[in-house]
């Protein structure tokens, strides 16, 4: 659930499978082509061939978890790094899109529905009406 955003119906939820379960399945192949030392080539000179190596947020989860990052599946490894990566970047660029550098300073004008159907269950305008009264106040 989402907060500071006004008094229509909060977020709770927002449905995503294809992207995170590519994540997942692609960190497990690499993994199992890593053991059987099948990696590509051109893969292996730039990201090395095994695990620690090649998935970027080892370093970052070794830092957090310490000793315990061993317990991590590497498919989970994966999906943290797509949503810290992909989806962290996107709300970082959202945020500058809006000049609002916090969280905390973002509100429900600051989102745009992308179909009709998130429109009626949000409250959210489509993206094609968000600023259509500022283009008829300048089409005047």
């Amino acid at each position: 659930a989402m907060s500071n955003f006004g008094d229509g119906p909060y977020i709770k939820t927002i449905g995503m499978a294809r992207a995170p379960l590519t994540a997942v399945m692609k960190s497990k192949n690499y993994v199992e082509l890593a053991k059987e030392n099948k990696l590509p080539k051109n893969f292996v000179s730039l990201y090395g061939n095994r695990p620690e190596q090649f998935f970027m947020a080892t370093i970052e989860l070794e830092d957090r978890f310490g000793e315990d990052v061993k317990k991590l599946p590497w498919p989970a490894v994966g999906l943290y790094s797509y949503f810290v990566d992909r989806l962290g970047i996107g709300l970082k660029q959202m945020l500058a899109g809006v000049r609002k550098w916090k969280l905390d300073l973002i509100d429900r004008n600051d989102l745009a529905s992308l179909t009709d159907r998130a429109k009626t269950v949000t409250g959210i305008p489509l993206v094609d009406e968000v600023e259509q009264d500022v283009m008829e106040e300048i089409l005047g």
